[in-house]
């Protein structure tokens, strides 16, 4: 579990929250919900430290960043608890050059150093779990905004996170793709991964949150 305890965030001289606490427990499904511009995406990326925090702590045991920490200790916590964590993030990121199959076996084979044979037979798997099974020798480019979306699910997957964090996954996609990728996490909430997402939409929100975490009312 992610634990967030009093933390804030400042930039450029302004408090962008402050005092939060928040916790991603295992097998539930958080979303983070707020108008534009409270922090949302912030407050997701502080989670798995692709952000820093000006006060409070982030724990995931035995992991504990406090706010402060010297540089290198900081980043060799941070590298700690983002192995334990999956983002996806809102423009997908996949890499161009690199096959759906070869996007969602990089991490397990360079960072877990996982065997090509049984990378892929994960990926597949994983593939075929968000409804992309047939994609795999497909490249991003020839992928709709949905199909990445699901693409950058299954890569997410691949190295078994604790937590999946989702920016924004139904941002910009249209109706169709939308309900694809609403399908995937539908299922995965069932199964019981823990997810937390960030959206700006009240229906998602509604349909799919256990916990439901408004950073307009915890800032007012």
């Amino acid at each position: 579990m992610i634990r967030l305890r009093g933390i804030g965030k400042r930039f450029a001289g302004r408090t962008l929250f402050t005092g939060i606490d928040l916790d991603l427990r295992p097998g539930h499904t958080t979303v983070i919900v707020g108008k534009s511009g409270s922090g949302k995406s912030t407050l997701l990326r502080l989670c798995n430290q692709l952000e820093r925090h000006d006060e409070g702590t982030v724990e995931c045991d035995p992991v504990v960043i406090p706010a402060g920490l010297p540089a290198a200790e900081w980043q060799r916590r941070a590298q700690a608890l983002r192995r334990r964590t999956g983002m996806v993030f809102q423009g997908f990121q996949l890499f161009p050059h690199l096959s759906v199959l070869d996007n969602v076996t990089l991490a397990p084979r360079v960072v877990q150093g996982v065997a090509r044979a049984a990378a892929e037979a994960k990926a597949q798997s994983l593939l075929e779990l968000v409804g992309m099974g047939d994609a795999a020798t497909r490249f991003p480019a020839r992928l709709s905004g949905g199909e990445a979306q699901r693409v950058a699910i299954a890569r997410a997957l691949a190295t078994d996170p604790e937590v999946l964090l989702l920016d924004e996954p139904t941002s910009a996609l249209d109706p169709a793709s939308t309900a694809a990728v609403v399908a995937v996490l539908r299922d995965l909430r069932r199964r019981g991964f823990t997810l937390a997402m960030v959206t700006h939409d009240p229906g998602l929100a509604t349909e799919i949150a256990d916990t439901r975490f408004d950073l307009d009312r915890r800032n007012a």
